[in-house]
């Protein structure tokens, strides 16, 4: 009994601390961590006004038009919800993503437990401070985190044989994140590593994993659009060699330098955890072998897209705590007896803080340079107020849209999200869009109103060279402008000129 208040007061713990931590990172920046936050929270206050299923007009242009519209993140956005009743859409970001990543950092304890590692909130700590875009991508108000929690999860179900709980992990991970067939890599590697521990091929993990996804995508609102949908995902970001549009940051490999300043702890914790494994300890421990298995196949997707950063450096941590299990049970023992255990830990504290001073200051600066959350509420304000409801907007850049969507539902937009989403529908009027936008075009004001049919342009002052078109073109009348954005009105041919 004394044992189990225990651990539920190390959980308790873990829940606080991560949410003390991340929640000061958040609440003190001007802006939401990444962009397309400000998607997320919206959807979720959709839905809590509106329920799971709704109208989706707002990108008319693009695979997620009114009839094709696909939540492929519909539990991560209910799970959302209730924070938008309760606060400000930004706050309610905020506490979420502050929250969400607590429930993860307590699942991370719980399951250090389980395997008796001792110390598990200093192992919490190091997981914290592993690497600043490891943390930033934890604290964006999207599902990431939750792929962390499900593959917890999905290692516990392997390596305890619960086929039944591994099922039902897959199924709800189909309605949180997009990102869910990675569970089947993890099945693959964990029907391995049972192979080799005990010389028996079982497929079942293989089965209950491809169940759940089953009973994740047909029991679903959105079926079967959701199953065209995950295809062009997958096949426009993972199969591919190259990508054909100009996709986000974190689509594209990290350089050699980036990758060892983002990465330098996890790739030092998983070469420790080679140097202190020999062949004989890969039989006798299976979550060893796991997780060195799928820390070097995350590692290997690292060097193809940086968003991998979100699976490695945890990867790598549980391979060396599965390393350094037996020394920690064995050794940490005898300094206790001999009243040693200050020195190699407080030599551990010392390195902690450290290591929190640098990641945790650095991820304040970096969260202080974000774009205020009021960026574009001026230009929306006027659009809102001087436009009919679904007028289009054409805008010069995709990723400005959930910024867009979050001040103006008012208004319908040119594309979004993924510039994909409007290549694989129209490839053609994405190639005028892209020639627009990047002001290759000397007047653009009757594709703008013929093709796009938009009578309003809204463009970020970063956008040079389309800025330069428009304020040549007697038929782009400016309406709006501050410091963020500037709103344009395409004159028809046959009206009359101001």
């Amino acid at each position: 009994m004394f044992k189990l208040l225990k651990a539920n007061h190390v959980l308790i713990t873990a829940f606080l601390l991560t949410a003390v931590i991340s929640g000061l990172l958040l609440f003190t920046s001007p802006g939401l961590v990444g962009i397309d936050g400000y998607y997320h929270i919206s959807i979720a206050s959709i839905i809590w006004n509106e329920g799971i299923t709704f109208t989706f007009p707002w990108l008319e242009f693009t695979l997620l038009d009114q009839d094709h519209y696909v939540d492929m993140h519909m539990l991560f956005h209910i799970l959302q919800a209730p924070f938008t009743a309760l606060l400000p859409l930004d706050d309610a970001a905020r506490l979420s993503a502050a929250f969400f990543l607590a429930t993860a950092a307590t699942v991370f304890v719980w399951l250090l437990q389980r395997y008796e590692v001792p110390y598990p909130l200093l192992w919490l700590l190091l997981l914290l401070i592993l690497s600043e875009t490891f943390l930033y991508r934890m604290m964006m108000s999207r599902p990431p985190v939750f792929a962390l929690i499900y593959t917890w999860l999905a290692f516990y179900c392997l390596m305890q044989r619960k086929h039944l709980m591994l099922a039902i992990v897959a199924c709800l991970f189909v309605w949180t994140y997009k990102v869910f067939p990675i569970l089947l890599p993890m099945a693959v590697v964990g029907t391995f590593v049972i192979w080799v521990e005990r010389g028996q091929f079982d497929i079942k993990p293989m089965l209950a994993v491809m169940a759940g996804f089953a009973v994740g995508l047909v029991v679903n609102p959105y079926f079967p659009d959701n199953i065209s949908f995950l295809w062009n995902a997958i096949h426009m970001k993972i199969l591919s060699d190259g990508y054909a549009t100009s996709v986000g940051n974190e689509w594209y490999p990290l350089t050699t330098l980036s990758l060892l300043k983002d990465a330098a702890i996890p790739l030092a914790a998983y070469l420790l955890g080679l140097l202190l494994t020999d062949r004989h300890d890969w039989r006798r421990d299976p979550a060893r072998l796991f997780w060195f298995l799928m820390a070097t196949l995350w590692l290997l997707m690292l060097f193809k897209s940086r968003r991998f950063i979100e699976f490695f450096p945890p990867a790598a941590l549980l391979f060396l705590i599965f390393a350094l299990r037996p020394w920690l049970n064995q050794s940490w023992s005898k300094l206790i007896k001999k009243k040693l255990l200050w020195i190699p830990g407080g030599i551990a504290v010392a390195l902690l803080l450290l290591g929190a001073y640098h990641t945790l200051g650095g991820e304040y600066e970096r969260l202080q340079k974000r774009q205020p959350v009021e960026a574009y509420a001026g230009a929306n304000e006027w659009l809102s107020t001087h436009t009919k409801a679904g007028t289009r907007v054409f805008q010069t850049d995709w990723d400005d849209f959930p910024l867009l969507f979050f001040h103006n539902r008012h208004n319908t937009y040119t594309l979004g999200l993924d510039p994909d989403y409007m290549r694989l529908k129209d490839e053609g009027l994405y190639d005028i869009w892209k020639l627009i936008s990047r002001g290759n075009i000397r007047h653009p004001e009757d594709l703008i109103r013929d093709q796009f049919d938009s009578e309003y342009v809204f463009t970020d002052t970063k956008h040079k060279a389309f800025i330069r078109i428009a304020e040549r073109n007697a038929r782009m009348q400016k309406v709006y402008g501050d410091k963020y954005a500037r709103v344009y009105r395409v004159i028809a041919a046959k009206e009359k000129l101001p």
